[in-house]
């Protein structure tokens, strides 16, 4: 596995979705050039926007925009990722809908992570995901 450069650090970015889009695909561009397979980085990426999308819906009071912190690292055994928002946590809306398609973001970045910690408090939330690369995929 080739070691990018360096750790993949995006501070301050807007908690808004075309922004968090841009930064999924930059996100994707630095783990492929780790050297990580595909079907592995697709399931980095998968909980990482899962992550990111969270923030947007959950973090911020609705008052403006929020931020939210990005740094990633390769280390000699796992990639690991941490996403910290500096918001508080929002109940989420009622979905009223027959068949609700909200609610399993926690659920799909748990199963696609070997290990996913997340912790909030009065200062944000930080999700804290890390895959072992030693793992086949």
């Amino acid at each position: 596995m080739a070691e990018p450069a360096g750790p993949f650090r995006c501070h301050g970015v807007e908690a808004v979705p075309q922004v968090l889009r841009r930064l999924r695909h930059d996100l994707m561009a630095w783990v492929l050039a780790a050297g990580v397979d595909e079907t592995r980085a697709q399931d980095i990426v998968l909980a990482s926007y899962e992550a990111l999308a969270n923030v947007a819906d959950h973090a911020y009071d609705g008052s403006g925009s929020g931020v939210v912190d990005l740094d990633a690292a390769v280390h000699p055994d796992r990639i690991e990722v941490v996403i910290r928002d500096h918001g508080r946590w929002r109940i989420p809306v009622a979905d009223l809908r027959p068949v609700s398609v909200r609610g399993r973001g926690l659920l799909l970045l748990r199963a696609s992570a070997d290990r996913a910690d997340i912790t909030s408090g009065d200062e944000g939330t930080v999700v804290t995901l890390a895959w072992d690369l030693r793992r086949a995929s």
